[in-house]
């Protein structure tokens, strides 16, 4: 079930992050700051953010509905709990996100991705992202842009 976030998520949302360590090494981040980092973003007015629950949280997700340099619908964070990587369960996920989510907001959707996390390229690239350009986030890190349009 997707829940959007509020303050009553935040220690199961807490809890989570701290969990996902891989994606905070990625990141070049402790788990600590990965986690104040990301809860901070979901408390932010300026993006939807989301609560992906099965018995407990399995996946986080944050949304810009409308850039403001480019209009498009920006997929901030998606991560899905590391001990469950392979399995399928993050790309059902992420089709539920899009069909809810996104393609009612906008037919353009934009992410970043770190250059050295394949992996997430692959995954991103199998839901039908292709690479735009490559960029820097306002935290500074180089990313490359993937970009999925519905026609």
């Amino acid at each position: 079930m997707i829940h959007v976030y509020d303050t009553t998520w935040r220690e199961k949302v807490e809890a989570f992050l701290l969990q996902q360590r891989s994606f905070a090494a990625l990141n070049g981040q402790t788990p600590e700051t990965f986690r104040d980092e990301n809860v901070s973003d979901f408390e932010t007015e300026e993006t939807v953010s989301l609560v992906f629950e099965e018995r407990d949280v399995i996946a986080v997700a944050d949304l810009l509905k409308k850039h403001p340099v480019d209009g498009s619908l920006w997929l901030g964070l998606f991560v899905g709990d590391e001990r469950l990587h392979g399995t399928g369960v993050a790309q059902r996920l992420y089709e539920q996100l899009e069909h809810a989510y996104m393609r009612p907001f906008q037919p353009v959707f934009r992410l970043g991705v770190l250059p050295h996390n394949e992996r997430a390229r692959r995954f991103w690239e199998r839901q039908g992202y292709v690479y735009e350009k490559d960029s820097v986030t306002a935290r500074g890190d180089h990313v490359h842009v993937l970009k999925k349009v519905i026609v």
